[in-house]
């Protein structure tokens, strides 16, 4: 098992509710150093990438969502046949759409765009260290 954030194992981070610590990261949009918000960027986006990896999804694909977030919203890309490809890359994609939710307008779009730029970015680390599933 390999060692990430404070101190819990991948397989710890597995089990880590990403969605709940989205939605509550996503609430604390008022204050932006609050411990929720930072419980979005690390543990939940290093579980939401290994999630995500697991699945295939790699940082290119989700680097896309990220930017048509930032263009049309959380709300269009939630209604997005296929966020991601793949039935259960589309299942995930909207499963952490729908908990970041709507409210907030642009500034919560990039917010959560720029946690799914986290989250690609911690796929292509560790691809590029050898730590790929």
């Amino acid at each position: 098992m390999t060692a990430t954030g404070h101190g819990r194992t991948d397989a710890e981070l597995r089990t880590l509710d990403v969605e709940g610590a989205i939605a509550e990261g996503m609430a604390a949009d008022s204050n932006a150093d609050s411990a929720a918000r930072r419980a979005m960027f690390a543990d939940a986006a290093v579980a939401g990438s290994l999630r995500a990896e697991a699945l295939g999804v790699g940082p290119h694909p989700l680097n896309h969502l990220a930017r048509y977030v930032r263009a049309a919203g959380r709300s269009a890309a939630l209604a997005l046949p296929e966020p991601l490809i793949g039935e259960q890359a589309t299942a995930l994609a909207r499963s952490w759409l729908a908990a970041a939710g709507t409210d907030g307008g642009t500034v919560a779009d990039d917010v959560f765009a720029q946690w799914l730029d986290a989250v690609a970015a911690l796929i292509s680390l560790r691809r590029h260290s050898g730590r790929a599933l």
